[in-house]
């Protein structure tokens, strides 16, 4: 039983300290729950011509999701509310959704309440 107890404390905080090895003020390819929502980042992108978010990893690899806005989804930047159609293909994205993905392809993120920028892609001049 101690055993067990013992391997289960070291599993959780093995796992919880990858995520801790991030760069200070970096929001890289995590998901967080909140309030029985769920926050995750990546860069808004076309991959085979479907629109969503890729996301980097931390250790087991990289993924893509598309997501659908609602009519009650909210877009920011800045903090200020903005349109969907001002999100352009590589700004950096934090999406908030209910937490269930549809295993679909590409996967979806279901319920998304809020997408954010924060980051916009840089234009070259």
């Amino acid at each position: 039983m101690r055993k067990n107890l013992l391997f289960t404390s070291l599993s959780l905080i093995s796992g919880i300290s990858k995520y801790q090895e991030k760069e200070e003020g970096s929001f890289k390819g995590m998901e967080i729950e909140k309030n029985s929502t769920f926050v995750i980042s990546g860069t808004y992108s076309n991959v085979n011509n479907f629109w969503g978010i890729s996301v980097q990893n931390t250790g087991t690899g990289d993924y893509f999701y598309t997501f659908d806005v609602e009519e009650d989804t909210k877009f920011y930047s800045k903090g200020a509310e903005i349109s969907a159609d001002q999100i352009r293909e590589g700004d950096k994205l934090k999406v908030t959704y209910d937490g269930s993905v549809s295993l679909v392809y590409p996967p979806k993120l279901n319920a998304v309440s809020k997408v954010e920028i924060v980051e916009e892609k840089k234009i070259d001049e």
